[in-house]
């Protein structure tokens, strides 16, 4: 699949460590790569998507702890995460585990959080190590893949759409 704007061909694709990017110049027919993909108010950087389950009940708790342990920080905000309404988590404990074996399966309300870390491998130990001390399962189930998010680089002052020029109504 791929997606053609100003010039440049975005293909999206999977590869085993997370999502692949690949980019092609429909000016030149030169590959460029993401460090070069920049607009009038943004530009790329490698960073660690952390994707999560965790209970209604620890949602709070796993982003403190998380918070507490990397900031959460994206540009110039922290706490920055997305909490996804509540799901349904289905699972049944097996054979060592804490709960032992179970013969039904447990179904729990649970919200999907997802945040991302700057590209660096201590800083997503300490925000996993933060997850893993404050989630109550055993197992929390937890996906990380490495990716590109943009960052800001100017404030687009002009810009109708942003909160600050808008009138208040």
């Amino acid at each position: 699949m791929g997606l053609r704007q100003v010039g440049v061909s975005i293909a999206f694709g999977l590869l085993g460590s997370g999502v692949g990017l690949g980019y092609a110049s429909a000016a030149s027919g030169t590959d460029i790569t993401p460090e070069q993909i920049e607009g009038k108010a943004f530009r790329l950087e490698r960073a660690y998507l952390v994707v999560l389950h965790a209970p209604v009940g620890d949602v709070a708790k796993v982003l403190k702890s998380v918070a507490a342990a990397v900031g959460l920080e994206y540009g110039k905000y922290d706490h920055v995460a997305y909490i996804d309404g509540v799901g349904i988590e289905q699972f049944r404990a097996m054979e060592g585990s804490k709960a032992g074996v179970q013969k039904r399966i447990s179904k729990q309300p649970t919200k999907v959080v997802s945040f991302s870390v700057a590209h660096d491998a201590t800083v997503l130990q300490k925000a996993l190590q933060a997850v893993y001390a404050a989630h109550s399962y055993e197992e929390p189930v937890i996906y990380v893949s490495e990716v590109w998010r943009t960052r800001s680089t100017n404030p687009d002052e002009q810009n109708p759409n942003r909160w600050w020029n808008q009138k208040p109504k």
